[in-house]
């Protein structure tokens, strides 16, 4: 070859090098994801895919994941739940259906949950959820894969309840709930902590979740020397809750909120008597901390949206999807989901949340409780160890 066409070759190699963006040269690391994005249940998991997304975003933005000097951009593939069990299960099989996908996320509600985490169990995926029956499975053989990325049930309720009977002065507690398997594990862990604390625990009763007139299972509560409510497990639920109670009347106006936001008091600071309520990553609303403060401008740039009550959610995956991108350096594979597992057991983060994971894939991460009190509200960080 003569010079003028080695020198023609190198120009036209040099040019097509600038035209190929360099990111196209980088290897892909598939993530799955089901949530429900759709439903009754989409309050939770649209911020909470919200974050999931963000947090790949910016670390594809930072250069990515590198594994043995090789470049790795993330890539999410994320399936609609539909807040149905039958579309979790559908939507986990055409996850598993891409053999590239090795690790998969989802969904804070455990109907639709428990389907999907079962179906990446059985095929050897990693999964990270943050609903609250994931607390029965984590730490059983076959379940080595699992993490739930927000604080068991246990944990959070051993803070959360002194900390509202103290706010709120209660002394007896009535427990009402939707008629669903998770309302009966949450009232395994409350019962016996409010009883521990001193507190008499009144009548407990469930209710069908659809049903929109709750007066009558509401009625039930009256006149039983009550100073308080234990209710969950969602906004739409517990607004329908307080509404309803102060217009029976004769009902506590103290409310302990096991989940969700402070939505639900909100449109009546001025008739309850106190609310407090669960906010199991950061409060946004009421924060002084520089890192969460950065990550709310960061949030509102990359969804085009404002602060909302449940806004919170975005951060039930934000920090893990980090934690995952390091364990994966750590441990110098992508696809070796063992050795990624082991490393995200051994190693702790300090994000916008502060949290590590345990032997078992239990989350241990400080949290937030939101207190509605003399017409005022602000929140309280709650310190694990």
């Amino acid at each position: 070859m003569n010079d003028f066409l080695r020198t023609l070759v190198c120009a036209l190699a040099a040019g097509l090098a600038f035209l190929v963006p360099q990111a196209s040269f980088a290897q892909t690391i598939k993530i799955g994801a089901v949530n429900s994005l759709t439903g009754p249940h989409s309050g939770f998991d649209v911020p909470a895919s919200e974050g999931l997304h963000m947090a790949i975003d910016e670390i594809n933005h930072a250069g990515g994941v590198t594994i043995k000097g090789k470049h790795y951009t993330m890539q999410l593939v994320e399936e609609d739940a539909q807040s149905n069990p039958e579309y979790s299960t559908s939507g986990a099989q055409r996850i598993l259906q891409d053999e590239d996908i090795k690790i998969a996320f989802g969904m804070l509600t455990s109907g639709p949950g428990m389907p999907a985490a079962t179906l990446f169990e059985k095929n050897g995926l990693m999964f990270f959820g943050g609903f609250t029956l994931m607390d029965t499975v984590l730490g059983k053989p076959g379940s080595e894969l699992m993490f739930r990325t927000l604080d068991a049930d246990d944990v959070v309720a051993k803070v959360f309840v002194p900390e509202s009977i103290k706010t709120l002065g209660v002394k007896k507690v009535g427990i009402l709930l939707p008629n669903e398997d998770v309302s009966r594990s949450i009232v395994e862990t409350y019962k016996p902590l409010l009883e521990s604390q001193g507190i008499t625990v009144g009548p407990i009763e469930y209710f069908q979740p659809n049903t929109q007139d709750l007066a009558p299972v509401l009625r039930k509560f009256a006149n039983q020397g009550l100073d308080g409510l234990l209710v969950g497990t969602n906004d739409a639920i517990v607004e329908s809750l307080v509404r309803q109670s102060l217009e029976v009347g004769g009902l506590p106006k103290r409310f302990l909120y096991r989940g969700g936001s402070g939505a639900p008091a909100m449109k009546y600071v001025k008739q309850l008597d106190g609310f407090t309520w669960q906010i199991l990553t950061r409060d946004l609303d009421y924060t002084s901390d520089a890192k969460v403060k950065q990550w709310l401008v960061r949030y509102k740039a990359f969804t085009k949206k404002d602060l909302a009550p449940n806004t919170y959610w975005a951060l039930t995956f934000y920090d893990t999807v980090f934690m995952l991108a390091h364990a994966m350096e750590a441990a110098g594979t992508t696809s070796d989901v063992k050795a990624i597992a082991a490393q995200m057991k051994t190693t702790p983060y300090d994000g916008v949340r502060t949290m590590r994971f345990d032997k078992d894939g239990r989350c241990l991460s400080d949290f937030d409780i939101g207190i509605l009190k003399d017409g005022s509200v602000h929140s309280v960080r709650a310190q694990i160890h």
